[in-house]
């Protein structure tokens, strides 16, 4: 990754430290702001990265995951009529009813309606086929299964249209510890569908609310999920292609767990191509094994733990994505992004390629990616040691072609004061780029010897996405790129994190890049056929400042308005050019329409005071 120097421009709320090439900086707090900038000392100082091993990640297509094509659409018009009532249920042909446990026993075609209050629906068909017809069932479980599929080859489930149903356990139904008895309320050996346009309530006491240990398909419907557990469940594979689906699970809220690798059938995959989706979790929003895809749908997540994570692929081509509360948001071996609309709102990492195991609130990834600080905020008045790029106890500063003079430095460090609304009360912060823990831009705290993990990448290039994160924002163990699409972050408060946070290369040549956080790990990507701006303050900028860039000609690049007080801004686009200069201007009144979060491109904003220029890498 690129690491910017700094120079200093004295301005309204602080001094704008403005980035070119390789220089890291610190500050010694017990000397004062003009003895520091007599005394600074210019410096460089060379990155060094070493690989960590991991597992070679590939993106399954949907051709591998094998899903059969199955008729969910059948004929119903010669089905075995099955009646469900306490202690007096019927069915015809294939069906035996043994007090309130009404069983399918063989293959075919069956309409089920009526209640049971303390039963169950059993089907043990051997490897027969069985097509089911749920129209107006209320069953709650003495235990847990309400429907127990055994033993059949495939089951298709659908609701006929207009048609309530509700699946329950027991209200003292508790989790077994055996591994080889029913753990869902809808549950299945079998590879089952559902499908239909009625609706299936599942109130899961015990354990999982949906589940199926083969393959689980959801073509539609309207689903009503709570579970003690985990919401949705397909253990090779969960596929969702259309339907209105809300779960509110104490465990994971969608999720596929086959961790075997087959040459032949991928799974462990959820795969979502539509639908509506409200998911609440203790856990995570979505969980896969090995990959997750999301090619269209409508999705809310309030997750526990992270929004959507797998171990290997997670790629969003389509759609659109709403994670309001989430530990990480997105989390993957590989991160692909290639369309779609996204809104990411974390109290750690934003987008995190980890490097290799998975993390839940532990600081695992983190500790590799060498940006994890404990504790939040930095409290005033402290600066860091720093690791092998620098320390607390010097100061140095790099040459620039700044049109200011004024080089003081603050010799504060770096804090928030959410009393700051306009900027010039916002506390001031220690050094520029690089200062601070770790001493280099992007050293993070092992001072640029983060290991970069093999395989490892955070890929952009299309769609439209905006990170709030109290950790980092977009934060990859391996390498990132950007050849296309909008990404804007709302980063870090705190100086052990950076809106960037990348241990290998980070290039962009495409797309619109605009990063905003703190400045101790702050990580500036290289530019490739785009410049790249990189623009840290001395002093906080307070939330809600919009920060305007415009080129030599007087045109506006592009104006951002802070989400959080903020110590840096990183941007690129193709309106910015390597070697141009640009000028800085806050306070300006914006008009403009935002593309994604504080974001507003091109000409929309007018007025405010001048800080400086800066040259874009």
């Amino acid at each position: 990754m690129r690491k910017p120097a700094t120079i200093f421009a004295g301005v309204l709320t602080g001094a704008l430290l403005l980035a070119g090439c390789s220089t890291g900086t610190a500050t010694n707090s017990d000397v004062s702001t003009t003895e520091q900038a007599e005394e600074t000392t210019t410096s460089t100082s060379t990155s060094t990265t070493t690989s960590a091993t991991a597992t070679e990640l590939t993106e399954a297509t949907y051709e591998d995951l094998d899903v059969k094509d199955v008729d969910t659409a059948f004929d119903a018009s010669g089905a075995v009529a099955i009646t469900l009532s306490d202690s007096g249920s019927t069915g015809g042909d294939g069906v035996s009813v043994d007090g309130d446990t009404v069983t399918i026993t063989q293959g075919g075609t069956y309409t089920i309606s009526g209640t049971l209050s303390a039963g169950k629906l059993v089907v043990d068909a051997g490897d027969e086929d069985v097509n089911i017809v749920l129209d107006g069932v209320d069953i709650t479980s003495p235990d847990t299964a309400a429907i127990d599929i055994e033993n059949a080859d495939e089951v298709v489930i659908r609701l006929a249209d207009g048609s309530i149903n509700t699946l329950s356990d027991a209200a003292d139904a508790t989790a077994s510890d055996e591994s080889d008895v029913p753990n869902a309320t809808l549950y299945s050996t079998a590879d089952l569908w559902l499908a239909g346009d009625g609706s299936l309530t599942v109130n899961a006491v015990a354990e999982d609310g949906i589940a199926s240990k083969d393959g689980l398909v959801i073509e539609s419907g309207t689903y009503d999920v709570t579970a003690a557990d985990d919401g949705i469940r397909g253990k090779d594979l969960l596929v969702i292609q259309d339907g209105d689906i809300t779960v509110d699970a104490q465990g994971d809220g969608l999720k596929s767990t086959n961790e075997s690798l087959d040459e032949d059938t991928a799974v462990g995959v959820v795969w979502i191509s539509g639908g509506t989706f409200d998911i609440t979790s203790g856990v995570d929003g979505i969980d896969a094994a090995n990959q997750v895809t999301i090619e269209g749908g409508t999705l809310a997540i309030a997750a526990g733990d992270d929004g959507i994570t797998t171990d290997g692929v997670l790629h969003v081509s389509d759609g659109t994505i709403d994670i309001s509360t989430s530990y990480e948001g997105l989390e993957g071996g590989i991160i692909r992004l290639s369309g779609g609309t996204g809104t990411i709102r974390s109290s750690d990492d934003g987008m995190n390629v980890s490097s290799g195991s998975s993390s839940a609130s532990s600081s695992g990834d983190d500790a590799t990616g060498g940006g994890q600080m404990p504790g939040g905020d930095m409290p005033s008045g402290q600066m860091p040691q720093g690791g092998p790029g620098g320390s607390a106890d010097s100061s140095s500063t790099a040459s620039s072609t700044s049109t200011s003079t004024d080089a003081s430095v603050s010799a504060a460090a770096y804090s928030t004061d959410a009393s700051s609304t306009d900027g010039t009360d916002a506390t001031t912060v220690a050094g520029g780029p690089g200062g601070g823990m770790g001493g280099g831009m992007g050293g993070g705290m092992g001072g640029g010897m983060d290991q970069v993990a093999e395989g490892r990448s955070l890929e952009i290039s299309g769609g439209t996405w905006y990170v709030d994160a109290d950790g980092d924002g977009l934060d990859s163990n391996g390498t990132a790129t950007m050849t296309g699409g909008t990404v804007v972050v709302d980063g870090p408060t705190n100086n052990g994190n950076g809106a960037l946070d990348v241990n290998g290369d980070f290039t962009v040549s495409g797309g619109t890049l605009a990063a905003s956080g703190a400045s101790g790990m702050l990580v500036s990507p290289t530019g490739d056929g785009q410049g790249v701006l990189t623009i840290t303050f001395q002093s906080a900028i307070a939330a809600g400042t919009p920060i305007t860039v415009t080129d030599a000609d007087g045109t506006q690049v592009a104006t951002f308005t802070t989400g959080k007080i903020s110590q840096s801004l990183v941007l690129s686009s193709d309106a910015i050019v390597s070697g141009e200069t640009y000028t800085v201007t806050t306070g300006a009144t914006v008009s403009g329409d935002a593309v994604a979060g504080g974001l507003v491109v091109g000409d929309g904003a007018s007025g405010g005071d001048e800080l400086g220029t800066v040259t874009a890498s």
